[in-house]
């Protein structure tokens, strides 16, 4: 069995669209969108009186308008075919031509069941260069998965029992991203969730004032009760100080984690804020490979720890993420961004094989996002707040091709 060829093709849909009829406008809805809202002063926290210079809001991410990713395709030479995904909000293109012109060609004519040597393989072709991160590995993430996904085909199995045998069937999942403009509304739609069976939800603080952000965390708190947890994502936009504050108050509302207090860069940081905290300090969405993660597992500079499947190695990768982190008794909680399912299954199969898998992500835009069940011939399925593991062979998708050519930019 051999790799005879390895396809990058990027997909691209407006969002709340549907599959059908979404190639319109999409040159223009992939463009790169900053906000044109200035994040919000602090109203109170340490550097209130001194802070008077330019809001530069260098934790700001830009965002299409659109719901775009590059999907992988590896057919091998008896006709079977594997899918994975690189993540890739913006600028596909770039993790297209890493596929096409390097990553392809080193894997072209191997085994594609030595997913391991391949990943090596991969990842030592710039290594020395200094590609270590970013739109490298996020293609390095999607052939790997493909990868995962033939060999489970190959063998009929899912990749959960390729990785050793699946702790659970089903996964806990946390709502992100609750919707609202104000604490009463924000609090109404974490009730909706739990309504679901959601015991866990999420919300974002970080284009919020210190008070503000409080106000509503309190509101958001107070409607679950002892219900469910609330999770708060910062975003890396707080300075330390700041971040301190905003902590202490968080505890008091009883909030369970908070994500990206700080921006990724600073590992010192988040060990101060961790050991100040009694609260958990998670982080991890912008890491790549496990030397990327060492040092925040070994200073413990987080409690919690969140891969990205498809940008921070694939399932190889965090597979070895995992279990370093389970060496320091160290959870791990899955990450899951815009693109298609192809994220949320792979994500699964890895937190049905380790033990150390604390909760995964599922984002309120679930049943809305245009390149996900939308694609599937079998849809992806929550119930009562819980992702059941796909169970067929590989991945255990499969997609519908019409939907998924209506969706697919020509080159």
């Amino acid at each position: 069995m051999r790799i005879a060829r390895v396809e990058a093709m990027i997909l691209r849909a407006v969002s709340g669209s549907g599959a059908s009829g979404s190639r319109a406008g999409d040159a223009e809805s992939a463009r790169p969108q900053m906000s044109t809202t200035p994040r919000a002063r602090p109203a109170s926290g340490a550097w209130r009186a001194l802070d008077n210079g330019p809001d530069l809001d260098r934790s700001r991410a830009a965002y299409p308008a659109c719901v775009q990713t590059v999907l992988v395709r590896i057919t091998s030479d008896d006709g079977l075919v594997g899918y994975g995904e690189a993540h890739a909000p913006l600028a596909p293109e770039v993790a297209k031509a890493i596929i096409d012109n390097l990553l392809g060609p080193v894997i072209v004519g191997q085994d594609p069941r030595a997913v391991d040597v391949l990943w090596e393989r991969m990842y030592s072709s710039m290594r020395i260069r200094g590609h270590r991160t970013g739109f490298m590995m996020e293609a390095v993430s999607g052939v790997d998965i493909a990868l995962w996904d033939l060999f489970g085909k190959a063998v009929g199995l899912p990749i959960y029992q390729l990785l050793g045998g699946g702790y659970r069937e089903r996964v806990n999942a946390y709502a992100s991203g609750i919707r609202g403009n104000t604490p009463e509304e924000l609090a109404e739609d974490a009730r909706r969730w739990m309504a679901d069976g959601f015991t866990a939800v999420k919300m974002g603080t970080s284009r919020l004032g210190l008070q503000e952000a409080i106000e509503r965390v309190r509101a958001v708190s107070a409607a679950v009760g002892d219900r469910a947890h609330v999770l708060v994502d910062a975003q890396g936009g707080y300075d330390l100080h700041t971040a301190l504050e905003l902590g202490r108050a968080l505890q008091e509302c009883g909030v369970y984690w908070v994500e990206d207090p700080l921006p990724p860069e600073d590992i010192d940081g988040h060990r101060r804020l961790a050991e100040a905290l009694h609260m958990a300090v998670a982080t991890g969405e912008a890491l790549c490979t496990r030397w990327g993660y060492r040092e925040w597992i070994t200073t413990g500079a987080a409690d919690i720890l969140l891969p990205d499947i498809c940008r921070a190695g694939g399932i190889s990768e965090c597979r070895k993420i995992a279990n370093m982190a389970d060496a320091y008794n160290v959870p791990w909680a899955g990450h899951v961004s815009m693109g298609t399912f192809v994220h949320i299954a792979a994500t699964l199969h890895l937190a049905a094989a380790t033990p150390n898998l604390l909760i995964c992500e599922c984002p309120t835009s679930f049943n809305r996002n245009p390149l996900g069940n939308a694609l599937l011939s079998q849809p992806l399925q929550v119930e009562q707040g819980q992702l059941l593991v796909p169970q067929g062979p590989g991945l255990g998708i499969t997609f519908d091709e019409q939907a998924l050519a209506a969706c697919t930019v020509g080159d």
